[in-house]
């Protein structure tokens, strides 16, 4: 537990400290500071890592954390003297407030207010749906993704390099790596190193920090931007932040697609500055909050590009609607020099959207995903309405209501019509994404991989206001239903807040109806109920990479060399076993070539022959040249409960690793537990 305090600490103090010095010295108010701060931390963050890099300078993550610390306090005060300098020649202390929500509306103190409120009802809901479902702090995700996000972390670790432009699970061990986006890597590696290099716990901490406190911070700043005279809606917002399954939970489950999460969770205060840029008065201000949102922007794409692709969404919806209506007019004016600006913004956005996509740098992003279409319309449709959105998700009927209410109330004020743009192009792209296909499918959502759990959990990110709002204002249709029925005789005030528990309680009971009904072939389940099954099973210490097999790993550790590289079996739990105890294993993903950067046909001897080492002079040479001086196997075929992953595992591709046995020649044992063997290869010097 200390650990995993020290860990989420280093998190905060690095997301947050920077952070915000850099936003007040863009002169930004103190809550657009706090809110921008881990998107401004993460895009000068990675700017480092990458400079560090190229000018040959190895060092701890927790370095790297100093350096940026340092970097952010010598902006502060670089920029306060130049404010003192300029209020002595005019006389005049220049604004620290930009970005503040129309101040005559929404306070100082209710912002601060809110932003508690968040971030109490999100570390709630984190530790109903995530703490108390992992099998102990330091487990991690069972899923093919995570042995190459953990391998990456290890590798910076190792290496002591952290450019997102040299990226790579073998870097230093037969590879220099290359681009990958890797903020979110830079970040763990550095919680890491706060706690003894413990992988699994900064993954962890990263991961309850983003949701318990970036995306609630930013999504309630937005709020204030966004509906500044509906105090209630956006209090309302803290119950809807973390209540979508897909988002963030759907992150946890699929994949793991945790880069994506950290993108997402940015994405709120980043449109929030853009908005903030446009209503704020005087140019000055202006250019300032524009420089914070395109920083942002940029820290987006870092962690992952198609969340600058949702971010500029949302962005463009609120030009085109602003286009027409200002947040202070009283109706929209359609003349025609604005209609013409608005269809000028769509055509621009649409023709980068096309260019883009057959731009050389994306084609591998976007051409991604050729199967065949997934859902029927009205399947599509009805999953989407629903917030079930994938197969492994649940209905979320209470989410379906209150954001038909708070679409209906955005379509009736029409200030906040822009959310109502936001959500059903979202809606539209994740419709495309599972019931097209071929050029169709890719031109619509390839930016995401053509992966339906981001294009669903982008729709559930813009759905979260129109959630805002709607409940609000069912909270005060019931308000004035009271009132009538109790005659005037019980206060507003009373009323109001009867009104929000009652809907509150409801709420909470809808969400956490256990409901699993079997429709045809489908289950139907409660959304976040579902998800929660899923992280409770995907984060066990009884499956696959077993507690016993890591304390395996670990003794097995203290017998090797450290430069060694090991043959392995993935599927067996090794292919993790980098990534969270840093052993040199080959294999590190399931597949064929085990995701590693070496020649095809080395790695087809290895895997197929390499039990045959004693006589095959091929196989020697091999292991020579890749220096593989250990075996570890984790499972034995005869065992009777092997823990194994059966993706893309075929037998015949494996026969010259999991045919080695103690009486094998060229191999000596030397520690065996239940199924468990280590070996060391005695056939090659």
């Amino acid at each position: 537990m200390a650990s995993f305090i020290v860990a989420c600490l280093a998190v905060c103090a690095t997301l947050y400290l920077p952070g915000y010095l850099f936003g007040r010295s863009l002169s930004l108010a103190r809550c657009a500071s706090l809110a921008a701060a881990p998107a401004l931390s993460i895009a000068v963050l990675v700017a480092l890592g990458a400079v560090f890099e190229a000018a040959s300078v190895s060092c701890s993550a927790f370095v790297l954390a100093v350096a940026l610390a340092a970097l952010a306090l010598a902006a502060y005060l670089l920029s306060s003297a130049l404010r003192r300098v300029r209020a002595k020649e005019t006389g005049q202390a220049f604004c620290r407030n930009v970005g503040h929500p129309f101040p005559d509306r929404v306070s100082h103190r209710f912002i601060w207010s809110a932003f508690a409120l968040y971030v109490i009802v999100a570390f709630a809901i984190c530790a109903i749906m995530f703490l108390t479902a992992i099998d102990g702090l330091d487990s991690f995700a069972r899923k093919d993704d995570t042995t190459v996000h953990l391998s990456i972390v290890r590798s910076f670790l190792d290496t002591g390099t952290y450019s997102t432009l040299h990226s790579n699970p073998f870097l230093g061990q037969g590879s220099v790596g290359a681009y990958y986006p890797s903020a979110w890597h830079i970040l763990t590696a550095i919680a890491a190193s706060c706690v003894g290099n413990s992988v699994t716990i900064a993954t962890n901490a990263v991961t309850l920090v983003f949701i318990a406190a970036v995306l609630p911070v930013g999504m309630c700043y937005l709020l204030c931007w966004a509906l500044p005279r509906k105090r209630n809606a956006i209090l309302a917002g803290s119950l809807f932040v973390l209540g979508f399954a897909i988002l963030p939970w759907g992150f946890l489950t699929k994949g793991q697609l945790l880069p994506n999460l950290a993108s997402y969770v940015l994405i709120p205060g980043a449109i929030a500055l853009f908005i903030a840029a446009l209503e704020s008065n005087g140019r000055r201000l202006r250019i300032l909050s524009a420089t914070a949102a395109i920083w942002a922007l940029i820290a987006v794409a870092l962690c992952q590009p198609n969340g600058a692709f949702t971010c500029v969404i949302g962005m463009t919806s609120y030009a085109v609607i602003r286009i027409f209506r200002a947040p202070d007019d009283d109706r929209a004016t359609f003349a025609r020099k604005r209609v013409i600006g608005a269809v000028a913004l769509v055509a621009v956005a649409c023709t980068a959207w096309v260019a883009l996509f057959y731009a050389p740098p994306l084609r591998s992003t976007v051409t991604y995903g050729t199967w065949d279409a997934l859902l029927s319309f009205p399947e599509a449709l009805v999953s989407g309405l629903s917030f079930m959105y994938v197969e492994q998700g649940g209905i979320q009927p209470a989410l379906s209501i209150v954001v038909l209410f708070g679409a209906i109330a955005a379509f009736r004020d029409r200030r906040y019509l822009w959310l109502n743009v936001a959500y059903l192009v979202t809606l539209f792209i994740y419709l495309g994404n599972v019931t097209a296909d071929g050029l169709a499918r890719q031109m619509i959502a390839g930016f995401w991989y053509a992966d339906y759990y981001r294009t669903a959990a982008m729709n559930a990110l813009f759905a979260i206001p129109l959630a805002a709002l709607g409940f609000a204002w069912l909270a005060s249709l019931l308000t004035g239903a009271l009132q009538r029925v109790s005659n005037g005789k019980i206060p507003a005030s009373t009323t109001g807040v009867m009104a929000g528990g009652v809907l509150v309680v409801l709420l909470a009971a809808i969400q956490a109806l256990p409901l699993n009904v079997d429709i045809g072939k489908r289950t139907i389940e409660s959304g976040l109920i579902s998800m929660r099954n899923q992280v409770v099973s995907l984060y066990s210490w009884d499956s696959v990479y077993t507690s016993e097999e890591r304390a395996f790993v670990q003794k097995a550790q203290s017998l090797m060399d450290d430069s060694s590289f090991v043959a392995n079996l993935p599927n067996d739990g090794t292919a993790w076993s980098y990534g969270t105890d840093g052993i040199r294993v080959m294999f590190r993903r399931t597949g064929d070539n085990g995701g590693n950067p070496f020649p095809t046909e080395w790695n087809a001897i290895v895997r197929t022959r390499l039990a045959d080492v004693a006589t095959d002079a091929e196989v020697q040479q091999v292991v020579r040249d890749l220096g593989i001086r250990y075996v570890i196997l984790l499972d034995e075929k005869s065992s009777q409960n092997p823990t194994v992953d059966s993706s893309r595992y075929e037998e015949e591709n494996w026969v010259g690793i999991e045919s080695i046995t103690e009486e094998t020649p060229g191999f000596e044992l030397l520690l065996s537990e239940g199924d468990m063997r280590l070996y060391e290869i005695t056939a090659v010097e």
